[in-house]
Parts: structure tokens; sequence; C-alpha cells
């Protein structure tokens, strides 16, 4: 994977309580990316793995983004 470029694969699962598709991803936690994932987890503390990082930074993403866009 180049520094710039993040991998990400896409893959349908059904919920096998409601019958729904849902879509489940994977990351790859390479190049520039884990770099930034691993300063971040020697700076901040508190994080175990990458799964808890991107989770924390997704949420963050989302929120900036919705209150961006609130009208």
């Amino acid at each position: 994977m180049s520094d710039n470029k993040v991998s990400i694969l896409s893959e349908k699962f059904e919920n096998e309580k409601t019958g729904e598709q849902v879509e489940g991803i994977t990351i790859m936690i390479d190049g520039k990316l884990k770099n930034m994932l691993d300063i971040i987890i020697e700076k901040e503390g508190g994080y175990n793995n990458y799964t808890e990082v991107i989770k924390d930074i997704v949420f963050a993403g989302i929120n900036q983004f919705v209150e961006k866009h609130k009208r």
C-alpha cells in the first residue's frame, strides 16, 4: 500500500435476526495511516489497539460533519 492511500475492503453480511443486509468493512492499517495511529496510541494513552482508535476517529468525524451541516 502506498503511504498516501487507504485500502478498505467491503463485504455484505446478513443480520440473522432481521434478514437485513449490512455492509462490513476492513481497513488496512499500513503506511502513513499506521504511523499516525501509532502516534495517537502513544500520545493519548488508553488505546489497546487500532480498532479502538479508528472507532473514536470515525465518531469524532461524524460529529464534526453533523455540526458543520446543521441548518
